[in-house]
């Protein structure tokens, strides 16, 4: 009688710790693989929301400084209820069916003729905006910053941290900072027109791309007299000119779709793309930039294709940045005070490491020349986000063993009786 006990406590004990074990895998693979609502941007002047209802695409938002002229669905591929107002809000609303796996693109076609796409998937949970699960291990990377010393912060000045050519360059920049900020006075504001100069004058070098990357290619001085560079140089530019207005800024290195890397391959593959963050304090948040994807044009083969300046990669939402970047480091580094630590020490500076590769996509890609994704006849397993029940685990099944234990005691004290 006692053994029969002791085997369906077993038992029972036995199902309780296997449900136990599976619980999270079998809620992690109900969860929703992504967004239904999603917004695009927390800049108050240029932004969509979007929420997703089966089949159907409610939009709105606004774009002040460049009309938004059509909302569409993989193209046209859609029932289409768009809205425009003066000001530049809108709303809109996309219907489509469709039965099959795939991913396609939400665009936002602007007065301008700027086409800005957002990845949509569609498969056995319907329509939403993927999410690989970095928006969360993004964000804890702008909480482990890691600071360069200025003497080091020269080289992404000048190529060989040359003294005077530093401080010339930074005396440059200086003018050119009041010159874009004029009497502005917003932070937020001052930022954004940053921004917006660096995508409007420099452009991105494809020829330095794909011959190697140096410190000639990113350091501010070459940046500034040439106006081409890469995705590090854009960052430097426009963290010193932050840094110059006072503001806190961070490069982040990391990955991004484009080339090679792909939405699916995001999460895994190696560092091809450099961007930036800086802090806006009056909100208390980082503020997601990625200047050299907003660039106007292309520098390929020696020549320059213009292209329009976007500013669609300015204070994205961690959602948006999501789709298409990972951040692996965050680094601060001190540009108005490289000169000083310069003069002030003649130990020799150990140049900086170089970001590995140079960006996969450039703005053009993101701007005027989108190409769809591929489409998927089966689509690709997305990273389940890691759950928070390992402890849990762990305790029932100490639990199940103790209690186990404590069954062998009983049998053997009955034994001797």
């Amino acid at each position: 009688m006692l053994k029969n006990k002791v085997k369906q406590i077993f038992a029972i004990v036995t199902a309780f710790a296997v449900i136990i074990t599976f619980l999270p895998q079998i809620s992690a693979e109900t969860e929703s693989k992504g967004f239904t609502t999603f917004r695009t941007s927390y800049d108050p002047e240029f932004y969509a929301e979007v929420e997703i209802e089966g089949d159907v695409f409610n939009v709105s938002g606004i774009y002040a400084r460049d009309h938004v002229v059509e909302v569409t669905l993989n193209r046209g591929e859609d029932e289409n209820k768009f809205t425009p107002n003066d000001d530049g809000s809108f709303t809109a609303q996309l219907t489509y069916h469709t039965d099959s796996n795939f991913d396609t693109n939400l665009f936002f076609i602007l007065e301008s003729g700027v086409q800005m796409p957002y990845m949509v998937r569609h498969d056995e949970n319907g329509w939403y905006f993927p999410d690989a699960g970095l928006v969360e291990p993004n964000a804890e990377k702008l909480e482990k910053i890691q600071t360069a010393v200025p003497e080091a912060s020269a080289y992404y000045i000048s190529q060989t941290a040359d003294p005077e050519e530093v401080k010339s360059t930074m005396e440059e920049l200086q003018r050119l900072v009041e010159e874009i900020c004029g009497d502005e006075t917003d932070v937020y504001r001052k930022a954004y027109l940053l921004d917006h100069w660096i995508g409007s004058n420099i452009s991105y070098d494809h020829d330095a791309a794909n011959t190697g990357v140096t410190l000639d290619t990113i350091a501010i001085h070459n940046v500034l007299e040439r106006r081409r560079t890469t995705c590090a140089g854009f960052a430097n530019t426009f963290c010193a000119m932050l840094e110059l207005i006072g503001v806190r800024s961070v490069n982040l290195k990391g990955a991004a779709v484009g080339g090679d890397v792909t939405y699916d391959t995001l999460t895994t593959a190696g560092e091809n793309h450099e961007f930036t963050a800086f802090w806006y304090e009056k909100e208390n948040r980082w503020v997601y930039v990625d200047p050299g994807w907003g660039s106007n044009s292309d520098y390929i083969n020696g020549k320059y294709t213009m292209r329009l300046a976007c500013d669609k990669y300015f204070d994205i939402t961690g959602e948006a940045f999501a789709l298409n970047h990972r951040v692996d480091k965050a680094e601060e580094r001190n540009y108005t005070g490289a000169y000083e630590a310069l003069t002030k020490t003649e130990e020799t500076t150990t140049e900086p490491e170089e970001t590995e590769k140079e960006p996969a996509e450039s703005s053009a890609s993101q701007t005027q020349q989108s190409a769809e994704p591929t489409s998927q006849s089966e689509t690709t397993s997305e990273p389940q986000p890691s759950g928070g029940n390992d402890i849990i685990i762990y305790i029932v099944i100490g639990a199940a063993g103790v209690i186990l234990i404590v069954i062998g005691i009983i049998i053997a004290a009955r034994k001797k009786r």
